[in-house]
């Protein structure tokens, strides 16, 4: 079961030494229309230019529930999971996101400032529909997900409602969703754009040595780390060519004293959005065990925006330029 389902779990980058200057990079990786750039290009972007396609409708959406006809393009879209809506305005169709469940963990994540900031997002519950919200909202289309299966029928009574099961992979769905909004195109070039990076990435990574060194990627959580390893985290390991720790699982708790025993060569630690960790950065530092760390020693512990371990076009994008700008040797 995926721990984006959980949305008290489920939430670029810095050298520790440089933690006055993490906010400056939350301000970078906007998304919207701009495209990606070569590896260790300066500006981080999560985006590819898009060009408007002039898809046919009325058109027959085959989706997990059966067909769907929509009459038209749809311009006030609703998402019963956040990752849908992050498909959206990767493609350029921020616009037509008129609600969304889970606005407050978007709201989280500064790669989606310019779409969540402005007030234009309807806020439709934390973990699931808010019914009257949704009923005010009158949206042209719905876009749910297998957690929506058992209330479906009451969300086709508010609006035509495609049911799409989730994936780890962002790039299983990211279609699916652009063809509700009649934008196949768009979401072709940003897997395409986006591949393109990663490819690129990873031929640097090789030329440097940085391929098939150990590295983790965590978040603070209760008295430990929650560590991310399945999926959605293959474009880092799979095909960057970071090596995984012997015995990791899709995703997990470890101690701290377990991060010793691993020792990965990077650590890159993800912001604790929650503020809940029991274990804290400032806390990290007067550690025995992490002070010993291979990585703390040698400057490799990066501390990072937490959406480019999720499964999010957007935020993998961003993951990407994130690493892309490190220069790792």
């Amino acid at each position: 079961m995926s721990e984006w389902k959980n949305h008290a779990i489920r939430y670029g980058v810095l050298p520790l030494a440089s933690l006055m200057l993490v906010l400056l990079l939350a301000a970078c990786g906007n998304g919207g229309g701009v495209e990606p750039e070569a590896p260790g290009a300066n500006k981080e972007s999560s985006a590819p230019s898009i060009e408007g396609t002039a898809a046919a409708f009325p058109r027959t959406i085959h989706h997990d529930k059966g067909d769907t006809v929509l009459n038209e393009a749809p311009q006030k879209i609703a998402v019963t999971y956040f990752p849908y809506a992050d498909h959206l305005f990767a493609i350029g169709r921020g616009d037509q996101v008129a609600g969304s469940v889970g606005l407050q963990s978007l709201q989280n994540f500064p790669v989606y400032d310019e779409f969540t900031k402005n007030g234009q997002i309807a806020d439709l519950g934390n973990d699931a529909p808010d019914l009257e919200k949704l009923l005010a909202l009158d949206p042209d289309v719905i876009i749910a997900w297998e957690n929506d299966e058992k209330i479906y029928d009451q969300l086709s009574k508010i609006a035509p409602t495609i049911l799409i099961h989730q994936s780890e992979n962002w790039q299983d769905t990211i279609g699916k969703i652009a063809e509700v909004a009649g934008e196949e195109e768009n979401a072709q070039a940003y897997i395409d754009a986006y591949n393109q990076k990663l490819e690129a990435l990873a031929a640097g990574m090789k030329e440097s040595g940085v391929k098939g060194k150990t590295a983790m990627f965590m978040m603070t959580w209760n008295k430990g780390f929650n560590y991310y390893g399945g999926v959605r985290m293959e474009p880092y390991y799979n095909k960057l060519g970071f090596s995984r720790f012997p015995g990791m699982k899709d995703w997990g708790e470890i101690s701290l004293e377990g991060v010793g025993e691993a020792d990965p060569d990077y650590i890159f630690l993800c912001k604790d959005f929650t503020g809940s960790a029991e274990l804290t950065l400032e806390k990290l530092q007067n550690e025995a065990v992490w002070k010993q760390l291979k990585a703390v020693k040698n400057n490799h512990v990066y501390v990072v925006d937490t959406e480019i371990v999720g499964p999010l076009a957007m935020g993998q994008s961003k993951g990407l330029d994130v690493i892309g700008n490190l220069n790792l040797k």
